[in-house]
């Protein structure tokens, strides 16, 4: 049975609907991380050539006790803020279908349900690529989102233009020695973040460390040093599909692509003790239904009998406030 114009134009908008709907939902689902980053607050819509955001370089030298009577007050003005700039990363979906996809269906119904396969497969694709990301340095493909691994960057490399040489405290708190899983060893990052955070605030909340990520190796490990103690998440998030264990009341969750070997000999399993708080997603498209100026629908591709639909992810995630993060680099799993 062949489709009629109406019929191939009805299921073409299928295809792109889905393509459309579906890229910006796979960011959300391809880890918790991104899950709680896809969301308002931490989700915020950005315009100009470049993100920048303001980094306190030094404090207030202006200031200070003095007796009320006819001391003189401090008054020198010094440099307090600089910023620190990144760069747009562009993010595409591809989905291209042919002639023979349209043919080989007996009715409307049986295409639609090529499309969709063919779209979950894209999805799929796209999710790995995505979460592949969130752990691998940019300096390698300087296309792709920063990263945690670039937040996390060791002492002298630059984040944002930055580093810990210009901001002793551009930094985060880095443990490359600790080799053993166990919760007195995590806990000496995790209480030096609580206490350092827990009084500094925005609009999100607190600075506190609220998740820990690592793959399951880590996590398996850890709970079977704690099995008198696991706690597991809330059902939301078990229902969300990210499951895990509770540490000091926050989510330690699993990121089966976060850096690790995994073979209970290699010691370069990574774990990472985050305030999602510090971070930003900024977009200018794909989110909240905005579509960027490239999206298209069926475009026939030049000499083939094939039809593409692309759609857009414009954005990059960045961390404000480094300080109150932590990352255990060679842990053995």
């Amino acid at each position: 049975m062949s489709l009629s114009s109406t019929q191939l134009q009805e299921a073409i908008a299928v295809a792109h609907k889905l393509i459309a709907d579906e890229l910006a939902s796979s960011f959300a689902k391809a880890n918790y991380f991104y899950m709680v980053m896809a969301r308002r607050p931490h989700l915020k819509k950005a315009d100009g050539t470049k993100i920048q955001i303001p980094v306190q370089l030094a404090a207030n030298e202006a200031k200070g006790f003095f007796s009320g009577e006819y001391d003189t007050i401090p008054t020198g003005a010094n440099q307090q803020i600089t910023f620190a700039e990144f760069d747009w990363k562009y993010f595409v979906s591809n989905s291209t279908f042919n002639l023979k996809d349209f043919s080989q269906g007996t009715g409307t119904n049986a295409i639609k349900d090529l499309i969709k396969t063919k779209i979950s497969l894209a999805k799929q694709d796209a999710v790995r690529d995505l979460s592949t990301a969130l752990h691998t340095s940019s300096a390698a493909d300087s296309n792709q989102i920063n990263s945690l691994k670039d937040a996390a960057g060791a002492s002298g490399t630059a984040y944002g233009g930055l580093s810990d040489t210009d901001l002793a405290e551009w930094l985060f708190e880095r443990d490359t020695t600790t080799n053993t899983i166990n919760y007195a060893n995590i806990n000496n990052q995790f209480r030096v973040l609580m206490g350092r955070g827990q009084n500094m605030s925005d609009e999100t909340g607190t600075y506190a460390p609220n998740l820990m990520i690592s793959n399951s190796f880590v996590l398996a490990k850890f709970l079977n040093s704690q099995q008198s103690q696991q706690q597991f998440t809330t059902d939301k998030d078990l229902r969300a599909g990210f499951a895990g264990c509770q540490f000091n009341g926050i989510p330690f969750v699993v990121d089966e692509f976060c850096t690790g070997t995994g073979d209970g000999v290699a010691t370069d399993n990574e774990l990472y003790i985050l305030s999602t708080n510090t971070f930003r997603m900024y977009w200018k498209y794909g989110f909240e239904s905005t579509k960027s100026p490239m999206d298209t629908l069926s475009m026939r591709l030049p000499n083939q009998a094939a039809m593409s639909s692309q759609t857009y992810l414009v954005l990059n995630m960045i961390c404000f406030a480094r300080r109150y993060n932590a990352v255990f680099t060679a842990l053995q799993a």
